[in-house]
C-alpha cells in the first residue's frame, strides 16, 4: 500500500513539473506565433500574405481526419505503456504509422486533386501570382505529410510524459519559424515562394527531431511492418467515432455562425469572431494542463487502477479549474477595457460575447478530465452519439432563443447550458456507468467546492464592476483576484491533503530559493 501511495505520489511530482513545462511552452509560443504574423505580413505584403494563408486553408481543411488519428493514436500507445507490455506497445507503434502513411496517401490524393482545382479555377488570385501560389501550395502539401507522420512519435513522447522534450521542441519549432521570417529578408527570390519552401523544409527537420529522439529513448519506435486486422479495424473505429464527434462540433459551430449572420448580420459575427481568439487563447493554456494528465489517466485505466484514476478526475478537474478561474475572472470583469486596448474600436455586444464564453471556458476547463477518462476506455461511440446530440440540441436552442427576440450575446446561453452544463452531467452518467464513478462524492468535493468560491469572488467583483473607471477597476480586481481568490482557492476548493501538498511545494521552492539544503 505504501508503494502505491509512493507511485501515486510521483506522478502527482510529474504531473505538477510537466504542467509548468507546458506553460513555459505556451508562454514563449503564443508571443512568438503573434509576432511572426505580424512580421510576415510586412515582409510578404497583403496579397502574397493572403494567399499564403488560403493556400495553408485548403491543405488544413482536410486535417480533421489525421487529428482524429492522432487522438487513437495517443490513446493505443499511452495504453500498451500503462500495461508495461513493451512488444505490444511497439506494435500499437508500427500500426499507428501505417495508419498514418495510410491517411497521409489518401489526403495528399484529395488535397492535389481538389486543392488544385479549387486554387485555379475558383480562388481569386491576384494576376501574375498564380504560378508562386501553386508553388506554394505543393510545399504545404509536403510539410502537411510530413506533420502527419511525426504524429506516433509526438505521441509516444507525450505517452512517455517527457513533456520537457515536448515543451523544448514546440520553442525551437516556433523560433525557427520565427528565424525564417528573417531569412526572407536575405532572398532575392520570390518571397512567397521561398518561405513556403522554408516552411516545408522547418517541418522535416523538426519531424528528424522527433525521430531521432524516439529512436535514442524508446525501444518501441523500432519500426517494422504490421499485419494485425484486429489491431487496425480498433484504431480506425476509434478515429471513425472521435470524426463524428468532431465533425457534429464543428458543423454545429459553423450553424450557429450562419444564424447569427441571417438574423443580426455581419458585426455581430465580428463580435463572435473576437470572443473565439479568446476563446482560442484561453484554451490553448488548459489544453497545457490537459495534455500532461491525459497519460496518467490512461495508465491508470490500462492497470485497472481505477481507484487512483477517480482520484486524478477529481484532482485534475479540480486543478483545470483553479488554473483557469482566476485570470477568466480578471479578464470578464475588465473585458470593456482589455477590447478597447487590444481593438480601440470593438464592435456592438463584443464585450458581452466574450464574458459569455469565458463563462463557457470555465466550465469546459472543469469536466476536461471526463472527456479523458473516457477516452481511455476505448468505447466511444455511445459517448461521442450523446455529445453529439447535445451540439445539435445547442444548435437549436439557439435558434430558438433569436426567434424569442433575446440580445444577441444572450444566445450563447445556450451554449452554456447544452455544451457545458449538459455535456458535463452526459460525461459523469458514462464515468459511472464504465468506471464505477463515483458521482456523489465527485460532486461534494468537487463540484460543491467550486460553486463555493464562485459565490465568494462573483459577487465580491461584481460591487465594484460600473462603479470606476476602467484602469481603477483592473487595479482593484486585480487585487481582489490575487489576494481573495488565492485564500479561497487554498481553504474552499482545496481540501487539507490538497492544501499541505500546496504548502509543502511552496516551502521547498521558497528554501531551494534562499539556498538552504533539506
Amino acid at each position: 500500500m505504501d508503494k502505491v501511495k509512493k507511485s501515486h505520489a510521483e506522478d502527482n511530482k510529474r504531473l505538477a513539473k510537466n504542467t509548468v513545462a507546458l506553460y513555459v511552452r505556451n508562454a514563449v509560443t503564443m508571443p512568438v506565433a503573434l509576432y511572426v504574423s505580424r512580421v510576415l505580413l510586412k515582409m510578404l505584403g497583403v496579397d502574397d500574405f493572403g494567399i499564403y494563408n488560403v493556400v495553408g486553408s485548403i491543405v488544413i481543411l482536410f486535417s480533421f481526419m489525421s487529428t482524429a488519428m492522432s487522438s487513437a493514436s495517443q490513446r493505443f500507445i499511452t495504453y500498451e505503456l500503462g500495461t508495461g507490455d513493451m512488444q505490444s506497445t511497439n506494435r500499437v507503434f508500427c500500426a499507428s504509422f501505417m495508419a498514418q502513411i495510410f491517411i497521409a496517401v489518401i489526403l495528399i490524393a484529395i488535397v492535389e486533386v481538389f486543392g488544385y482545382w479549387f486554387l485555379n479555377y475558383k480562388l481569386n488570385i491576384p494576376e501574375g501570382r498564380l504560378m508562386a501560389a501553386n508553388y506554394a501550395f505543393q510545399f504545404s502539401i509536403f510539410a502537411f505529410a510530413i506533420r502527419i507522420l511525426q504524429v506516433p512519435y509526438e505521441a509516444t513522447v507525450v505517452a512517455n510524459e517527457k513533456m520537457t522534450f515536448f515543451a523544448y521542441a514546440s520553442v525551437a519549432d516556433s523560433l525557427m519559424k520565427l528565424g525564417l521570417v528573417f531569412l526572407l529578408k536575405l532572398s532575392d527570390y520570390d518571397k512567397l515562394i521561398t518561405y513556403a519552401a522554408l516552411i516545408a523544409a522547418e517541418s522535416f527537420l523538426m519531424w528528424f527531431v522527433y525521430r531521432l529522439y524516439c529512436k535514442r529513448h524508446f525501444s518501441t519506435c523500432d519500426f517494422h511492418i504490421v499485419r494485425d486486422k484486429s489491431l487496425f479495424k480498433r484504431l480506425f473505429s476509434f478515429t471513425g467515432w472521435s470524426l463524428w464527434g468532431s465533425g457534429a462540433n464543428v458543423l454545429t459551430q459553423q450553424g450557429f455562425t450562419f444564424i447569427l449572420n441571417i438574423f443580426y448580420g455581419v458585426a455581430v459575427n465580428a463580435a463572435m469572431g473576437i470572443a473565439n481568439q479568446i476563446n482560442s487563447a484561453m484554451n490553448s493554456f488548459v489544453g497545457s494542463f490537459q495534455t500532461s494528465y491525459r497519460p496518467q489517466i490512461v495508465k491508470a485505466y490500462a492497470r485497472n487502477d481505477y481507484e487512483h484514476l477517480n482520484d486524478l478526475v477529481f484532482f485534475t478537474s479540480k486543478m483545470s479549474y483553479c488554473l483557469m478561474v482566476l485570470p477568466t475572472l480578471l479578464l470578464i470583469f475588465n473585458m470593456p477595457l482589455v477590447l478597447n486596448v487590444w481593438l480601440s474600436n470593438p464592435p456592438p455586444y463584443a464585450i458581452q460575447f466574450c464574458q459569455m464564453i469565458l463563462i463557457c471556458i470555465i466550465i469546459d476547463a472543469t469536466t476536461g478530465s471526463y472527456n479523458a477518462a473516457i477516452m481511455a476506455t476505448g468505447k466511444i461511440r455511445n459517448y461521442q452519439l450523446a455529445i453529439s446530440a447535445s451540439f445539435f440540441l445547442d444548435l437549436v436552442m439557439s435558434f430558438l432563443l433569436i426567434k424569442a427576440g433575446v440580445l444577441p450575446y444572450l444566445v450563447l446561453i445556450s451554449r452554456i447550458a447544452t455544451r457545458g452544463l449538459f455535456n458535463m452531467f452526459i460525461g459523469l452518467f458514462f464515468l459511472k456507468s464504465m468506471l464505477l464513478f463515483r458521482i456523489k462524492n465527485y460532486l461534494r468535493h468537487v463540484i460543491a467546492p467550486i460553486v463555493a468560491q464562485l459565490f465568494i469572488m462573483v459577487p465580491v467583483l461584481s460591487f465594484f464592476y460600473g462603479r470606476y473607471d476602467s484602469w481603477t477597476m483592473l487595479a482593484i480586481s486585480s487585487l481582489v483576484v490575487i489576494t481573495l481568490g488565492f485564500i479561497t482557492i487554498i481553504y474552499v476548493v482545496f481540501n487539507s491533503q490538497e492544501r499541505s501538498y500546496a504548502f509543502g511545494i511552496f516551502k521547498n521552492k521558497w528554501l531551494a530559493f534562499r539556498g538552504v539544503k533539506k
